[in-house]
């Protein structure tokens, strides 16, 4: 007999499948449950492992089926592809050059590529999907519960979890190590506050404080000095961009959650963190030491190799510089960036990251003409915190390859797109509205709101 999570868990992934059918949606938050739980390493997810499913390409096969067959269920967007996913294309190309001017398709290049290009379709995916209110609720709600499993399971893990007083291996594969997972975990902080104070419902707001407090366990128990540094920047961010409407409700919030979260914390915590502000306890840390020789081995890999050694052969590479690190990570979203895909993938990548600011800012403006302006603020509000708080973590941990940072990344897209769009309803509602009491409304698509001659961008 199963345990009852199997059973629960099980149930949950095939109905959510088959309502991908229907509404690719589902599918969509499918993929990202399966990508933040990975119950096959879990002693419940043993009799799921020995059915030899392939969960994540299941959930995406539905996914991918619900695109096809409820075409009526995708949100409408103009343009259909905008910059920003054209430089997700072009930094997909700028990879596969990498390949053949690199060091050539290697083990490590088979396995970071495979990883890269499923990473960048998810990406566009979602910014698609995500691209209306309802289901930009919802995918914010996968990532709440998907938070709220990461953090219970850090709560109940054994001993054997942790690797010199910090927590390692919890949640999906991304997770797997102590700073990939506080810099996930950072990220959302921001998205659940978001979900908090954009919620109606008491249980909602009850279920994002949950969340929220289960999350901040997480992080501490994990003990990481780049997401720490990552939750201190996005704290004062958020503290002078608070949106006016409940600025002083923002400030008392936060100041709660940070004596909350000061609660959770230990001597052993507060000691790493104080190395942060100690230049000699600095320079004595292993792990800070082996970063700065392992950057400065990357500067002299990129000044040989400019335009990239390719996708995967950072470990392989630095070796051959600098022995003692070999099959080392660069700890660095940015540095590897740079070295694998050279010069050119690097600008793009960082003009992705600006893009997705320059989008969150064009929002909040925008936002006084869209359906909900308050909460649309408060979104495009929690979005800002979350970029701030992820782009700086991943300074010292490498998150390149890792879905979650591209979520964050591709959010601000996908709010957007769901303002503008309400933004033009607005207009054409106005533009249509009767002059005269009782005159007939002129009939157009209802469903998908957008006449097709007066699609424009603003």
């Amino acid at each position: 007999m199963w345990p009852l999570k199997t059973i629960l868990y099980f149930g949950f992934f095939w109905v959510t499948c088959a309502m991908a059918l229907i509404n690719p949606i589902w599918g969509l938050v499918n993929y990202m449950v399966v990508y933040q739980t990975d119950p096959t390493v879990t002693w419940w997810g043993a009799p799921l492992t020995d059915l030899g499913i392939r969960y994540s390409f299941t959930a995406a096969t539905c996914t991918f089926a619900g695109l096809a067959l409820a075409r009526k269920r995708v949100p409408i967007v103009r343009p259909g592809f905008g910059w920003w996913e054209c430089g997700v294309v072009l930094l997909f190309a700028l990879a596969c050059l990498s390949i053949i001017i690199g060091y050539g398709y290697t083990s490590g290049t088979q396995r970071d590529f495979s990883k890269l290009w499923k990473v960048l379709l998810f990406t566009l995916v979602l910014g698609r999907l995500a691209a209306s209110r309802k289901n930009f609720r919802i995918v914010l709600w996968a990532l709440v519960v998907g938070s709220l499993y990461i953090g219970y399971d850090a709560y109940t893990a054994p001993a054997r979890s942790f690797v010199l007083g910090r927590l390692e291996r919890i949640g999906g594969p991304d997770f797997s190590t102590t700073s990939g997972a506080a810099a996930h975990l950072s990220a959302m902080l921001p998205i659940i506050g978001a979900v908090f104070l954009t919620s109606r419902s008491f249980y909602a707001r009850a279920l994002a404080a949950v969340s929220g407090a289960f999350t901040v366990n997480a992080i501490v128990l994990c003990r990481t000095r780049s997401a720490f540094v990552g939750l201190s920047i996005g704290a004062i961010i958020a503290i002078l961009a608070a949106p006016k409407a409940k600025r002083y409700r923002i400030h008392f919030l936060l100041v709660i959650g940070a004596l909350l979260a000061f609660t959770l914390t230990d001597n052993n915590f507060w000691k790493r963190m104080e190395t942060l502000t100690d230049s000699q306890a600095l320079e004595n840390d292993l792990a800070a030491t082996s970063r700065r020789e392992i950057w400065l081995t990357s500067l002299r890999i990129f000044a040989d190799h400019p335009t990239g050694i390719g996708v995967g052969n950072f470990r392989q590479v630095i070796g051959q510089y600098n022995y003692k690190h070999r099959r080392r990570s660069t700890h660095n979203s940015i540095v590897v960036c740079f070295v694998e895909l050279g010069l050119q993938g690097g600008v793009v990548f960082l003009a992705l990251i600006v893009g997705s600011f320059i989008l969150i800012y064009r929002t909040a403006r925008a936002a006084d003409d869209c359906d909900d302006p308050l909460a649309t603020k408060m979104l495009a509000y929690g979005l800002l915190i979350s970029l701030v708080t992820y782009s700086v973590a991943s300074l010292g941990t490498q998150r390149f390859y890792c879905e979650s940072f591209w979520w964050v990344m591709v959010l601000p897209l996908a709010l957007f797109r769901l303002v503008r769009v309400e933004r033009q309803n607005r207009a054409l509602d106005r533009a249509f509205k009767p002059e005269i009491e009782g005159a007939v409304e002129p009939e157009w698509d209802r469903d998908r709101r957008l006449v097709p001659e007066l699609r424009h961008g603003f």
